[in-house]
């Protein structure tokens, strides 16, 4: 018996080298699979973070064009209160700052957005 237990892995011997290689196999294969998880997580958090950026970059252009935009209004009504304009001047002044203020909280929204996504993409929330 005691025989039998010495020479079993002589027998088993390929069938334990092919477990090495499926065991090696997969080991390898789960690296890789940690490996691509680390890409795609700095990828999500690169990409919310650029979001955030540009989101914030555009806020203040936002609000330097409201403010220009303000000012030619007021500019505007001034002009027409003097008969060099017309309402219809008066009006397209404001159509442009009401676009340019609408513009300027959908980009305030996406900014949100972008730190709702980074704060989900660096695990919080889950």
């Amino acid at each position: 018996n005691a025989i039998g237990s010495l020479t079993q892995p002589l027998f088993n011997r390929g069938t334990n080298i092919a477990n090495l290689k499926i065991a090696k196999s997969r080991q390898e294969e789960a690296k890789l699979l940690f490996r691509q998880s680390l890409l795609n997580a700095g990828k999500e958090v690169n990409d919310a973070l650029t979001a955030w950026q540009t989101a914030k970059s555009q806020i203040e252009i936002n609000a330097r064009q409201v403010e220009t935009l303000c000012d030619a209004v007021r500019k505007t009504e001034s002009l027409m209160r003097h008969s060099n304009a017309t309402y219809l001047e008066v009006l397209t002044a404001q159509q442009s700052l009401l676009e340019a203020e609408v513009q300027q909280l959908q980009t305030r929204f996406e900014r949100i957005q972008s730190v709702i996504k980074l704060y989900h993409v660096l695990g919080g929330g889950m």
